[in-house]
């Protein structure tokens, strides 16, 4: 069964382009951002697709999504600083966290019927379907 153009199962393989994009947001060691890979509910109903995605500690002002292609694209980054005040010192953190997730369309997918909402840390979006099938009709053969 594929849901979103993924093989229930199986790995998916992103196109290079992606991948490039995923490797600039990954952390190495000089990089204190933390760069997390959220998990996703994803449903195939009657008449839309519906992902879920948990993202606590985030406002929905910290996401953004696009649509490249056939390829639903979520990314999110976030900023805290926490300062501690104690006798004669200061202790000032911070922490950046962020994430980025592409997911592949299914063909019947409508990309003009995408809602998003963000509550309580969860980030639900529903996509329609188009209808595909098309009317039966009869060929005459010459």
């Amino acid at each position: 069964m594929k849901v979103f153009g993924k093989e229930i199962g199986k790995a998916i393989k992103f196109p290079p382009f992606i991948d490039q994009f995923v490797s600039k947001l990954l952390p190495n060691h000089n990089n204190k951002e933390m760069v997390t890979v959220p998990y996703a509910n994803i449903s195939d109903e009657d008449k839309a697709f519906e992902l879920s995605i948990a993202l606590s500690g985030m406002d929905k002002e910290d996401v953004q999504m696009e649509i490249w292609g056939n390829y639903l694209t979520i990314r999110a980054k976030s900023q805290a600083q926490k300062e501690k005040k104690e006798k004669n010192w200061i202790r000032t953190e911070f922490v950046n966290h962020s994430f980025y997730r592409a997911f592949e369309l299914p063909v019947n997918a409508d990309t003009e019927k995408v809602v998003a909402q963000m509550k309580n840390g969860r980030l639900d979006i529903k996509m329609g379907k188009k209808n595909t099938l098309k009317a039966q009709r009869t060929i005459t053969v010459n």
